[in-house]
Formats: structure tokens, sequence, C-alpha cells
């Protein structure tokens, strides 16, 4: 990552746990506040009840304060996933302008072309196979096509169609008879490897807590 994201990463992680302070305390005041009125209350009641009735009112008193502390950590366990995952999302959306500016390097997005057709020819089974590119790509594509499959795969008949495919980058390479297929647009990998690539943010952004995504299961 650049240096003014790796910044705002920070600022959100410090904002979130800085949040994430606010809470806890409140959570905390407002508990110890109920504890105090109930053991006030039970305090007030003790001249007229007998001794097991004191113990009793303060046994449940107690068990009051712990149910209330619970709810609370739990309440702010919920709102901690809860950014976790929108700073998940909000890297993961980056993704999409890192693909931008690797297809705005024509030597680097050719050399990742050459990848992708090497990798899904690897996958797919014997026999011809047809190649879709996104409509920007197709025009400069044709001209280099037999030079790409050659340094790919040169044992493979790889065709392009003429018609382009959706998308914003990449190709999708499938069997003449559409029984196989691998798509290696942009798109179609985000699609593929969104668990792994959530998985990786995750880790990087929070090494301590790796099952926190697991944890809340994406937005609510």
């Amino acid at each position: 990552m650049t240096a003014p994201a790796n910044n705002q990463l920070d600022a959100l992680e410090g904002a979130i746990m800085a949040r994430a302070n606010e809470l806890a305390q409140e959570f905390h005041d407002k508990a110890v506040r109920q504890r105090d009125t109930i053991l006030r209350d039970a305090a007030e009641r003790l001249h007229l009840a007998e001794e097991r009735e004191v113990l009793i009112a303060k046994a449940e008193a107690e068990r009051h304060f712990r149910r209330v502390t619970q709810a609370s950590e739990l309440q702010m366990q919920s709102r901690l996933d809860q950014l976790r995952w929108e700073m998940v999302q909000t890297v993961q959306a980056r993704l999409v302008e890192k693909m931008a500016a690797l297809r705005a390097d024509r030597p680097a997005y050719r050399t990742w072309l050459i990848e992708m057709i090497r990798e899904a020819s690897a996958l797919l089974p014997d026999g011809e196979l047809r190649a879709e590119a996104v409509g920007d790509d197709l025009a400069w594509l044709g001209g280099e096509w037999d030079a790409l499959v050659s340094e790919a795969a040169a044992q493979r008949k790889i065709t392009l169609a003429e018609q382009a495919t959706w998308g914003s980058g990449g190709l999708k390479l499938r069997t003449l008879d559409n029984r196989a297929q691998v798509d290696n647009r942009f798109e179609g990998r985000l699609m593929r490897f969104e668990a792994r690539i959530q998985r990786t943010i995750l880790q990087q952004l929070f090494p301590s807590d790796i099952h926190a995504l697991a944890r809340s299961g994406g937005p609510q």
C-alpha cells in the first residue's frame, strides 16, 4: 500500500480504538451506576429484612450487575466487529484502483495476461480454447494475440473471440463446447478469491484477532 493509504488506515484504526474506549467506559459507568443503585436500595431495606433476605438481595444485585456488564461487553464487541468489517470493505474497494493502475501499465498488464492465459490453459481440458477480452483491450490484443499465446501456452490452440465481453480487464477462457471455463477477468477473480482476500486483509489489519471476520459474518 502507499503511504497515504497506510496513514488513512492508521487514522481509521485510531478512530476505532478511541471509539471502543469511549464505549467501554460508557458501558462500565452505566453498569456501575446500576449496581450502586441496586446495592443502595438493598442497604435501605436491611433494617426491615432478616439476615437471609439481605443475603438473597445482595446476591441478586450481584447477578444483575454481571448480566448488565456482560450485555454491555457483547454490545461493544458487536460494534467492534462491525467496524472491523467496514475497514476490510474499505481496503478491498481499493483493489479496483490497483487493477486500474495495472491495466494502465501496458508492459506489466501484458505480462499478467500471459500468466492468466498460462493458468487457464493448464486448468482447462485438452482441445481448442476460445478467449474473450473486454472491449478496451480487444483492439490491441488482436495484434499481439499470437505472440501472447506463444509465450503463455505454445502447445495450445487458443483463438481470440471477435466479440468483446464485459468487465474492467483480464480474460475469460473457455472450451469451444462451453463445458468448462476459467474466468480471469478482474471481476471473476475478485469473486473467486473474495473470502481469501478478506482473510488476508483482516490478518494484516488485525493480526492478533484473525477470527474477527468470521465472528462478525459481514455487515448485519
